[in-house]
């Protein structure tokens, strides 16, 4: 059968189009043939599975291709609208149109790390035929002339537009945004120190607009930074890489700086004025007063240190009839036996080495020194010769000699008891009296406290307000902050970004790190790590594959957030550096607690 090309086939129309765009209809009516081609087909393989499998994988190729076929000939019938004349309108469209297609590609290459920190958009209306201005709340101005946007097939846009617009400053902002900052220049990988970036799109009822070829937006971006060393880029979702678009523009902020800095240093001064009586308070709490009140104990247990100290007479003992010694030991040696007139010393059980003998040797020399226990039994040293005893001895009386020691004890015990009482009453007066300076002392802690934290509240309090009021995004006081602004021409929405492209470094310590709670604690499994270079306006971002191949400079002050499916660890530089110090891979994190849950409090968290 001779084939036959209709070349001259008429166009399809937009409504024949239309009709063959429900895609689950077109699914349905390609199962329905296949299996009733199945039903038919004797040769078909008589395996069920096989059957099955060869049936779906028929529905899914040909639905595929059909679909794809569809969507082309939309595409291609866009393009070619009467209304698009010129080529440059042709590309700008199909552009724009690429980017819409590529959404999903964009949320995997654009994923913001936790849905707890986000830098949210700010949301303007603009009459397309009239233009406007919009004056962001960091002093940064998008300006729009009339007529700069189109629709997909590129007709005026009639009635307003909503532009939505949100700017990244910081390395909180990088972070929270999911914006890589790899940069691939001709193969060769660098990182970017951002002067300030932000994101604009466009819309209508929903719809998104485009920006029309030989229109562009002119974004006057507020800058914290004046240097002239950084470059405009534009993010390509599609390729996904940053494309260089010019040196940067830079206008510098000095002649309207001066109003800012009068304000700034009015604020400044207030702030300084209320942190310096912070401080004071402060100081008062922690060291003034707490000192006060250790110098008050000081001196009160000095004094009761110094109070008479009475000693306890030695109470005679009866003797047990145990054998005993007769010795004449001096008083002057011994002053506690001068209570023991006629005093015998009794051989103590513990001797094991007493002998009846001992009694009957005439023995060289005899000494008595103190014994094991001081005041109760003395050490009688025995030498004979070459012979040595040693026996330890208590004092003892007998009859008469007790009775009249013991009356002599009883009244020397009250003179001891008496100043016994005498020292207890001192001392309670002295506690009595310490206790008294040192509840004043504590009763004035006690309101500086309380004024202390009423002053840092406050503070708290009116800084919250600078961060939050007249803020837009979360981006710290823009207004008295804005050093300089950056000029550029958007010709598409997007994302944009005044950067300086340093390399990756490939000097410096290469590491593969394990992160902890504690010491003792399993290992984390991070989604993804960013590595925060605190010497610069710079983040790294690795993904999982990536975790082997960090490296940060040794000299410097870096710190990892790690995000573990929405929760938030932060290894903050201090314990950045002990691990580095100890040229060690295990980085001990925090978990955020669910408090910081913003932007504000995760900024603080970094410390930046």
């Amino acid at each position: 059968m001779t084939p036959k090309f209709n070349i001259d086939r008429p166009r399809i129309s937009d409504e024949e189009i239309d009709k063959h765009k429900d895609f689950n209809q077109l699914i349905k009516k390609f199962k329905q043939q296949s299996l009733q081609k199945a039903k038919l087909d004797k040769s078909w393989w008589k395996s069920k599975k096989v059957r099955y499998t060869s049936v779906i994988a028929g529905i899914t190729v040909i639905c595929t291709i059909t679909y794809l076929t569809i969507l082309n000939s939309e595409k291609h019938q866009n393009i070619t609208n009467e209304n698009i004349t010129t080529q440059n309108t042709e590309q700008n469209v199909t552009n724009n149109l690429q980017e819409i297609q590529g959404a999903k590609d964009q949320t995997a290459f654009v994923n913001a790390p936790s849905k707890k920190i986000t830098v949210s958009y700010s949301s303007y209306k603009v009459n397309n035929a009239k233009g406007g201005e919009i004056k962001h709340t960091t002093a940064s101005r998008v300006k729009i002339s009339n007529n700069s946007f189109v629709d997909k097939n590129g007709k005026n846009i009639v009635g307003d537009v909503t532009i939505e617009y949100r700017e990244f400053h910081d390395k909180g902002d990088i972070i929270a945004s999911g914006i890589p900052m790899a940069y691939d220049s001709a193969g060769k990988k660098y990182n970017l120190e951002s002067a300030g970036m932000f994101d604009i799109k466009g819309s209508q009822n929903g719809e998104p607009v485009f920006i029309k070829p030989g229109k562009d937006l002119k974004i006057e971006l507020a800058s914290a930074n004046d240097e002239d060393r950084f470059n405009q880029y534009y993010l390509d979702t599609i390729e996904r890489n940053w494309k260089y678009i010019k040196k940067d523009i830079i206008n510098s902020n000095k002649s309207d700086r001066s109003l800012k800095e009068h304000s700034v240093s009015a604020n400044q001064q207030n702030k300084n004025s209320t942190s310096q009586k912070i401080e004071k308070l402060k100081n008062e709490v922690e060291i003034v007063i707490p000192r006060k009140i250790d110098s008050v104990k000081n001196v009160y247990t000095k004094k009761a240190d110094a109070l008479p100290k009475a000693k306890e007479p030695a109470k005679p003992k009866k003797s047990t009839g145990r054998p005993t010694f007769k010795i004449d030991a001096s008083t002057n040696d011994f002053p506690e036996l001068a209570a023991f007139d006629n005093a015998v010393f009794e051989v103590g059980g513990e001797n094991t080495n007493y002998t009846k003998d001992m009694h009957e040797i005439t023995w060289n020399d005899v000494k008595i020194t103190q014994g094991p226990q001081k005041g109760v039994n003395y050490l009688l040293t025995l030498t004979y010769h070459k012979r040595i005893e040693k026996l330890i001895m208590y004092p003892v009386l007998n009859g008469a000699d007790f009775e009249k020691a013991l009356k002599k004890y009883e009244q020397k015990f009250d003179v001891y008891q008496g100043l016994v009482e005498k020292r207890e009453a001192d001392e309670k007066r002295l506690m009595a009296e310490m206790e008294a300076k040192q509840k004043i002392y504590l009763a004035e802690l006690q309101k500086k406290k309380d004024e202390y934290a009423k002053e840092k509240s406050l503070l708290e309090a009116k800084m919250q307000a600078q961060e939050t009021n007249g803020l837009a995004n979360n981006f710290s006081n823009m207004s008295n902050q804005n050093r300089a602004t950056r000029i550029f021409n958007v010709t598409n929405f997007g994302v944009y970004n005044s950067d300086c492209p340093h390399s990756i470094p490939q000097q410096g310590k290469s590491v593969t790190p394990i992160f902890v709670l504690s010491v003792n604690d399993k290992p984390l499994f991070p989604d993804i790590i960013y590595l925060v270079d605190h010497n610069q306006n710079m983040v790294f971002n690795y993904a999982q594959a990536d975790f082997s191949k960090i490296k940060y400079n040794s000299t410097g002050i870096n710190s990892f957030v790690v995000f573990i499916k929405n929760k938030m660890y932060l290894c903050n530089k201090n314990a950045f550096k002990l691990t580095a110090n100890n040229s060690s891979n295990i980085f001990t994190v925090t978990e955020l607690p669910e408090t910081a849950d913003n932007l504000i409090d995760f900024k603080k968290a970094l410390e930046i």
